[in-house]
């Protein structure tokens, strides 16, 4: 089971895109656009309510162009220093100290959900009950370690995602 399932968003579209375009931020944000330029053009709908791009900061090289497109686009950028399974932690428990990689936040999860891969669905299981609380944390980090930085990008660690979520519940229909 996914977040759409379990939040009842049938009638809400949620897209999720990475292998069509890659991990790199400006490739992200080119995907986006390309499909909000899409939906414009359909004679079904002709707009989004929310796109959201949700990017690790890692150590691409192009996040700074794919910051600034996007918000020439309207776009919201949805940062995770330094990657996506920072998220993941923060639903098992507070953790503020910074990572100096993304595979020790990989190795960090593990010894919360040993069986984590990137491919494995079982995470959203075991995380799920605990959403709430994940929304929580991030915020809490935010506000007491980085003083609610809008740009995450010496934010290390943080994270983004519960605006996503959040934004999520807020339309479901449950």
């Amino acid at each position: 089971m996914h977040i759409r399932d379990k939040l009842r968003l049938h009638p809400v579209e949620v897209s999720v895109c990475g292998r069509e375009c890659g991990s790199a931020p400006i490739n992200v944000v080119d995907h986006a656009i390309a499909r909000k330029i899409s939906v414009k053009t359909s004679p079904v709908r002709d707009e989004y309510d929310d796109i959201f791009c949700v990017i690790d900061i890692d150590t691409h090289t192009t996040l700074d162009a794919a910051i600034n497109k996007a918000r020439d686009h309207r776009l919201s950028i949805i940062l995770s220093n330094p990657c996506f399974e920072y998220w993941y932690i923060l639903h098992f428990r507070r953790t503020g100290s910074a990572y100096h990689a993304s595979s020790a936040v990989v190795s960090d999860l593990k010894n919360d959900f040993p069986n984590y891969d990137k491919g494995n669905a079982e995470i959203f299981e075991a995380i799920y009950p605990e959403t709430d609380t994940a929304i929580e944390r991030s915020r809490e980090i935010l506000r007491s370690q980085h003083h609610d930085n809008e740009d995450l990008r010496q934010c290390n660690p943080s994270t983004h995602v519960h605006r996503v979520v959040g934004r999520l519940k807020e339309v479901s229909v449950m």
